[in-house]
């Protein structure tokens, strides 16, 4: 099994050791990496790539810190105001949202106002998933009244073209 000082190793040809605040691997094959700053897309894009090479790796998480402004009093936010707002994420290599697509298996807004999103690539190689992931936390964190975004990325169950809409469905003549 891979250890953290592996992933350590790795990261070193990527980025700086002090953008790095936590390592960990867990027992079940996902990496949790913590970064003490944001990076930009194309890091983290190479950051997934290239950890994903290490063997034993199922999944990476990465969590970087958001600067946020929160208005102040009692905003509502809701599900489907989430849901409208992650129809602007596009999965550029089918050119789908993930809404559309059938990504988003569950969507929940806590009473702190915080959002809790899990969803699925088309597959579980996807070269584009740290990008999509930040996409939909970025899009999620634009609402007025969101302090936060919890994204959980899971293979299980896998995704199929079953879950696409209805209506991406005619128009990609699957029905």
């Amino acid at each position: 099994m891979v250890t953290e000082v592996d992933v350590l190793a790795k990261m070193k040809d990527i980025i700086d050791d002090d953008l790095v605040k936590t390592v960990e691997v867990r027992e079940d094959g996902t990496l949790f990496i913590e970064l003490s700053r944001e990076v930009d897309d194309s890091t983290l894009i190479k950051l997934q790539t290239e950890l994903g090479k290490l063997e034993g790796i199922k999944a990476i998480e990465i969590k970087q810190p958001k600067k946020r402004e929160v208005p102040e009093g009692d905003v509502q936010i809701s599900e489907e105001t989430i849901l409208e707002k992650l129809k602007e994420v596009i999965d550029p290599e089918i050119g789908i949202d993930v809404v559309n697509l059938g990504l988003i298996y569950e969507l929940r807004v806590n009473p702190d106002n915080t959002v809790y999103v899990k969803m699925t690539m088309t597959t579980p190689g996807c070269p584009l998933t740290m990008w999509i992931l930040r996409a939909v936390e970025d899009k999620i964190l634009e609402i007025p009244g969101v302090r936060d975004a919890e994204i959980e990325l899971t293979f299980d169950p896998p995704w199929t073209p079953d879950r696409i809409s209805p209506e991406y469905k005619k128009r990609l003549g699957l029905y």
